[in-house]
């Protein structure tokens, strides 16, 4: 081959370095795309028979009226204050308990006590005695001030009223 001819192909099959990024950034480009549309069949969904569908929301807003929605927590305190199941009970509860008589089960009633709380009072209790101040709760369980205010106001020491 000539030297021209030799300069000539290799100027004509070199690039300058914005011309290979230039490739390698359509041939990056090139690949997503064959990539996307090899793997489109697991994004697009398939037809649904209309009449499926209407029978698929009958069956939920049966399940929704036989199933009431279950109660939501409260979280304006710092620990989760659940509503709790009893509620619903038939007998109500009663507005002043006394502390040191109460099982975990009429504990767990009061807003703020859950079933943890409600054990470890009744632990604490058998430990190291009855309560002598209501303050005392505090050193089981670091409540919210709010979440507090309400207990005090409904737990007393002694017999209840």
């Amino acid at each position: 081959m000539p030297l021209s001819m030799k300069k000539l192909l290799k100027s004509y099959t070199s690039f300058t370095r914005t011309e290979r990024m230039g490739i390698l950034g359509l041939s990056g480009l090139l690949i997503i795309l064959i990539c996307i549309r090899a793997t489109m069949h697991l994004w697009v969904h398939p037809k649904t028979d209309p009449e499926k569908d209407k029978q698929l929301v009958a069956a939920w807003e049966t399940f929704k009226r036989s199933h009431p929605p279950l109660k939501k927590p409260d979280t304006t305190g710092t620990i989760n204050d659940y509503e709790d199941a009893f509620d619903d009970n038939e007998t109500p509860l009663p507005t002043i308990i006394d502390i040191n008589t109460a099982d975990s089960a009429t504990l767990v009633r009061l807003k703020g006590i859950g079933p943890v709380t409600a054990g470890e009072i009744v632990a604490r209790r058998k430990n190291k005695g009855p309560f002598t101040n209501i303050d005392q709760l505090m050193e089981i369980r670091k409540f919210p001030a709010a979440t507090f205010k309400i207990l005090k106001a409904h737990l007393v020491i002694g017999s209840a009223k």
